[in-house]
């Protein structure tokens, strides 16, 4: 288990550095160099879908983009950006996918095209353990200071449902180019609350044995999907690949990648 704050400061810096990283990968059963190449954007950062783990990018997304690649005959290569980036370089047409746990908004899909939903997950906030921080009114939430990665879904959620009603301002939220950033800052007590969804709690705290814990449970909950630039040629055989797979393959991916 990761015992004090420096050593989980060390640990996600050592994640987040894989964000200036190139990786590129050969996906293809045959040599057939003509064979299509597919520039992928991710934000390796973000298990258990996509994070780096002794050297390598691992997880649910890379397993199943992977097998997609594997046997639809294509190769491809991976460039890392921070949350933000990545959805940027795909909406601009610098990638053809992105994947790194990104959910499906409508603002999303005005500048991209998803897959089918292939995860659906819960959100949390989350504190370190010693804290003990148990939200049971979201009276409760305005003493605290909450951060996310810039990009993530988490701020149209606050934006809609807890500025119009007063329960939590925009201008106390802390944005952070990648998660890794923002449990950096919760470690060194810089920062009480951090969003994320359960999957990535778990992750944490059953695989990387990080001292974390549900500081409150949001009643809401959304879908994952792969992003495609608009009029993506691939988005259909993708889905296909998601069919053939089913939910109960996925579903154990996302458990080995989890603990």
């Amino acid at each position: 288990m990761i015992k004090n704050s420096s050593s989980v400061t060390k640990t996600l810096i050592l994640s987040a550095c894989v964000l200036l990283s190139l990786f590129s990968l050969g996906c293809s059963k045959s040599d057939n160099k003509t064979s299509k190449v597919l520039q992928a954007a991710i934000s390796p950062s973000i298990p258990p879908f996509t994070f780096e783990e002794n050297g390598q990018v691992v997880g649910v997304d890379i397993e199943i983009f992977k097998g997609f690649c594997e046997s639809r005959g294509y190769t491809y290569n991976l460039k890392a950006y921070d949350f933000q980036g990545m959805l940027g370089a795909v909406a601009s047409g610098q990638a053809d996918v992105a994947f790194s746990g990104i959910s499906i908004t409508p603002k999303r899909q005005e500048v991209m095209d998803f897959s089918n939903p292939y995860v659906e997950n819960g959100w949390n906030l989350v504190s370190l353990t010693k804290r003990n921080i148990k939200i049971t009114d979201l009276s409760q939430i305005k003493k605290y200071s909450i951060g996310f990665p810039t990009g993530a879904v988490f701020m149209g959620y606050i934006e809609k449902e807890w500025v119009p009603t007063g329960i939590y301002p925009i201008n106390k939220v802390k944005l952070y180019p990648s998660m890794s950033e923002a449990l950096t800052d919760l470690s060194n007590g810089n920062l009480d609350l951090v969003f994320v969804d359960s999957s990535m709690l778990l992750t944490y705290v059953n695989k990387m044995k990080m001292p974390l814990t549900s500081s409150y449970e949001i009643p809401y909950s959304d879908k994952l999907g792969f992003a495609f630039v608009k009029g993506s040629p691939i988005r259909e055989e993708f889905n296909k690949y998601l069919a053939e797979l089913g939910s109960e393959k996925i579903l154990a991916m996302e458990t080995k990648w989890s603990k």
